[in-house]
């Protein structure tokens, strides 16, 4: 990679950025947390790059975690991101925030990263560790809490509104329940790793990866048929 490399983790409540510099050293820059997404992410990033004594046109890559996640983190985050990358000429990577928080757990596999929790439903996503990091064994998907396989799981993470049902159910067949992290910093290595296996993602086609529509549509498609 002969430029800059720039990660985004918004995707819940509090975020940052992250930078890989020309020399292979990475950087964070946490959003204030009294402001909003909206009115700190730029800036985060302006910050970070003039500590790094960085321009724009060094930008070479993009990478952004795509969800599951808060609507209004994810649509920010992807939007600013298709937005740079328009502008600056620099390659999008689609990071989903599955492999953020598999980044941070040090422990052995497979785990299962369960995000976006609501009522009875999880968006849960196998992973296993192989040579060159934390893989998927399938893609993410909305699931009931009863239907989620545990067995040979090492680990669940899932956060705080992760339904009591599967955390009873994890305490019975000996799955430890952790925490997850969303680290910029494990955004910027999972970028790294799928832009040197060349998969980058055209900016018109990166959408956030939504557990269930967001509310707003949800009222408006119910209106819809009221009408």
């Amino acid at each position: 990679m002969s430029g800059v490399l720039l990660a985004i983790e918004t995707s819940q409540r509090h975020g940052g950025v992250a930078v890989r510099d020309r020399d292979g050293g990475d950087h964070v820059e946490l959003l204030r947390t009294s402001n909003r997404h909206d009115d700190d992410l730029l800036a985060a990033v302006d910050r970070l790059y003039a500590r790094l004594q960085l321009a724009p046109s060094d930008t070479d890559a993009i990478g952004v975690s795509t969800g599951p996640g808060g609507f209004t983190g994810l649509r920010i985050a992807i939007t600013t991101a298709k937005m740079l990358s328009e502008v600056l000429a620099a390659r999008l990577i689609a990071v989903p925030t599955a492999l953020v928080v598999a980044e941070s757990w040090a422990g052995p596999g497979p785990i299962i990263v369960a995000l976006a929790s609501r009522q009875q439903t999880v968006w849960v996503t196998r992973l296993r560790r192989s040579a060159g990091g934390w893989a998927m064994d399938e893609d993410g998907h909305r699931a009931e809490i009863d239907s989620i396989r545990l067995t040979e799981a090492d680990v669940l993470l899932g956060d705080r509104y992760l339904p009591q049902a599967l955390r009873e159910r994890c305490h019975e067949v000996g799955v430890a329940v952790v925490e997850p992290i969303f680290d910029p910093a494990a955004c910027l290595a999972v970028a790294g790793r799928l832009l040197a296996d060349g998969l980058a993602t055209e900016p018109l086609v990166m959408a956030p990866m939504y557990a269930r529509p967001p509310a707003a549509v949800a009222r408006r498609d119910r209106d819809r048929y009221r009408t």
